[in-house]
């Protein structure tokens, strides 16, 4: 900041001498002044709004402070330099306690007006004009060096915004969103602490993540009960806090002096302790308006939250931060406890792997085994992925898999040994395309293992990938692919990305998402449509299909007559120790013909398949029912005694009329086979076992 020779002269041996003559009408007067010029600013409304955030002590505090200044000013030793510096310091505060640039203009000039009436006439008559003009003069490079605070405020503010929408746009996990978003937030000025929290099932507000000293300590008083965890229940006294009312109404609640405001009393006398002075409580919310989550933060000054600055940076981070949060929000809610204590067991090696067969749906060969991670508690005991997988970032994910990949090559020998199959295995999460880390753990894998016969295959999960330009991705896969790594998209269907993703990689196969194939139980045509319609698109695209959570029979013939190629579920083997994976391989039977199903869920298969044919080609001769297909059915029919059933004769009407009955009677057709399959499944039928 360059000022010229006429504000320079304001300061040095000149000035030291004109103003040494002051110092005693300076000094009788400081505290004086100071009760006057806060006097006629608590007069203006922005000052009223300022001074009522603060408690008595404060107060009294910062009168002391300006009494102080006002000697600064007028002080015979003060450099340029250090006034700069000072007022930069006290320009940083004003922004932050909410003083308006416009504001802190006023009450400068309100300053310098009460110099002139109070303390220049003071001065002996031939000094006044020196004097006056040396004031003035510091009091222009004070304002110039506080504006200048302002303006670096504002600069912050800025960049953290931007921040925080790159790490939107490059985070598709969770986890690290979450405490990405919580990182940029807590390094503005304020001293920021925060809470991020979701409701379980149960409706009970969690925190998932703190930020800051402060903000642990305080969600560590929630836990132990110390003070009232934050609650969205109208009828719970802590529910009628800022974060209760924010929740409700979807508006971002302000408190400007936390520590005296009515409606913070249940937590009061800790925050205060932690010095929260005002706090911002964020509601993130769906496209329906639906509130999803709850962003808290709390600064160690007033009103820090109620500039226009600040509150134009909050809407902004509401806005961004919603939409990130709705498109991951399928994550599971996990309190910030558990969260802290799986990633730690994760860096501290307590992995187990166990190992789930995946088989040849046409001849039941054992094909390969998936690696799953569990974690090991405190006690020994297995901790399953889906509580512990959503508290991991991307850092705890390639530990995994770099933990898998080794384990991989240590139970290579014995997939080797005992002849069970030739591939393992493992889930790569897309963030890790082009990550010079895993290329380089999976390639080392990849050349232990080859001397045993034993390759790896990566299934690619569903998730936005990073910012790595195509060209960066393609290399990275195939050098993969050049060192005979085999890929597979995992959970296709799960979400639309994964359709897309089909055409831009080239995949070995692809593994059908078993949330699709679950929906069996309650309704079999569409998991049965799903897995026949994503099968005929995978082959199209000279693809194998794996179909996973095939957990009873119904869902393996099923995925045998629509054409899968591989299968996995617990129908066929739950994950287990590699240990105990030969005994099973020596023991396992894949009976199922596809052409004498014996579930409903076979025969349902079948019918559709049918049907899907005889609606592809309606102009054929009497609308003719393959022979094998018609059998089929038949077979089951008679094997099941419905014979003499509406479900017997809809189907004979059908296949003799081919396309001309189909929309009077396929519907009919597919509930009669549903009801069939429901009886199945409440009877607990042998078919099942």
């Amino acid at each position: 900041m360059a000022f010229g020779v006429a504000y320079e002269r304001a300061y040095g041996a000149q000035a030291a001498a004109c103003l040494q003559a002051v110092q005693g009408v300076v000094g009788g007067l400081a505290g004086q002044f100071s009760n006057e010029f806060f006097d006629s600013l608590a007069a203006t409304a922005e000052g009223a709004r300022i001074l009522d955030a603060l408690r008595e002590h404060e107060f009294a505090r910062l009168k002391e402070r300006h009494a102080r200044y006002l000697l600064l000013l007028f002080s015979p030793r003060l450099g340029m330099a250090r006034h700069q510096s000072e007022a930069r310091r006290v320009g940083r505060a004003h922004a932050l306690v909410g003083v308006e640039l416009q504001a802190l203009i006023e009450s400068l000039a309100l300053f310098q007006q009460k110099i002139r009436d109070e303390i220049v006439p003071l001065v002996a008559q031939r000094q006044r004009d020196a004097v006056l003009e040396i004031v003035e003069r510091r009091i222009y490079v004070d304002l110039q060096a506080q504006a200048w605070s302002y303006q670096r405020v504002d600069t912050e503010l800025a960049l953290a915004a931007a921040g925080i929408d790159e790490m939107i746009q490059q985070t598709a996990n969770f986890s690290d969103l979450v405490r990405g978003v919580m990182r940029l937030v807590g390094g503005l000025d304020g001293e920021l602490s925060a809470l991020f929290g979701r409701c379980d099932t149960s409706g009970e507000l969690q925190i998932e993540a703190s930020q800051g000293a402060a903000g642990h300590r305080y969600h560590e008083a929630m836990m132990t009960g110390l003070v009232p965890k934050i609650s969205i229940d109208p009828s719970k006294p802590s529910g009628q806090g800022p974060g209760g009312h924010a929740w409700r109404s979807g508006q971002i609640i302000v408190s400007d002096a936390w520590a005296i405001e009515s409606r913070n009393k249940p937590w009061q006398a800790l925050g205060t302790e932690l010095g929260f002075r005002s706090s911002a409580t964020m509601p993130l919310q769906d496209d329906t308006g639906k509130t999803i989550a709850l962003l808290t933060l709390y600064s160690a000054w007033p009103r820090f939250f109620s500039t226009l600055r600040t509150s134009t940076f909050l809407n902004h981070l509401q806005r961004s931060l919603s939409h990130a949060v709705q498109r991951l929000s399928s994550a599971p809610v996990v309190p910030l406890p558990l969260r802290q204590k799986y990633r730690s067991w994760v860096t501290h090696k307590r992995v187990a792997f166990m190992y789930q067969p995946i088989i040849d749906l046409r001849s039941g060969e054992l094909r390969k085994v998936e690696a799953l991670a569990r974690l090991l508690d405190d006690d020994g005991r297995i901790v399953p992925p889906d509580r512990f997988l959503p508290a991991c970032g991307n850092e705890e994910l390639f530990a995994l898999l770099e933990l898998g990949l080794e384990q991989a090559c240590i139970d290579s020998e014995v997939f080797a040994g005992e002849g069970l199959c030739r591939a393992i295995a493992l889930n790569f999460p897309a963030e890790a395309i082009a990550d010079a880390r895993c290329e380089r753990a999976i390639l080392r894998a990849v050349e232990r293992c080859r001397p045993r016969g034993v390759g790896i295959e990566l299934e690619l999960l569903e998730s936005r990938e990073g910012h790595d330009s195509d060209e960066h991705r393609n290399a990275f896969l195939q050098k993969l692919r050049e060192a005979g790594v085999r890929l597979a998209e995992d959970d296709l269907g799960s979400g639309h990305s994964s359709l897309l993703r089909l055409d831009k990689y080239a995949f070995d196969e692809v593994k059908m998402d078993q949330g699709l194939v679950r929906r069996a139980t309650q309704r079999p045509q569409r998991a049965l449509e799903f897995m026949l319609y994503l099968t005929r698109l995978v082959h199209a695209f000279d693809m194998r299909v794996t179909v996973e959570g095939l957990e009873h029979r119904g869902l393996i013939e099923g995925a045998v007559v629509l054409g899968a190629d591989l299968g996995q579920g617990y129908g066929i083997a739950r994950p287990m120790p590699v240990e105990d994976l030969a005994a099973w391989h020596r023991g396992f039977r894949h009976d199922v013909d596809p052409l004498r199903p014996r579930t409903a869920l076979g025969a349902l298969a079948t019918y559709l398949l049918w049907d899907m044919q005889v609606a592809a080609s309606p102009h054929q001769e009497g609308g003719a029912v393959p022979v094998d297909a018609r059998r089929t059915i038949e077979v089951f029919i008679a094997e099941r005694g419905l014979q003499r059933t509406p479900l017997a004769d809809l189907l004979a009407q059908h296949f003799d009329e081919g396309h001309a009955a189909r929309p009077r009677v396929r519907a009919q057709v597919i509930g009669h086979l549903t009801q069939v399959w429901h009886a199945e499944m409440g009877s607990g039928s042998p078919g099942l076992e």
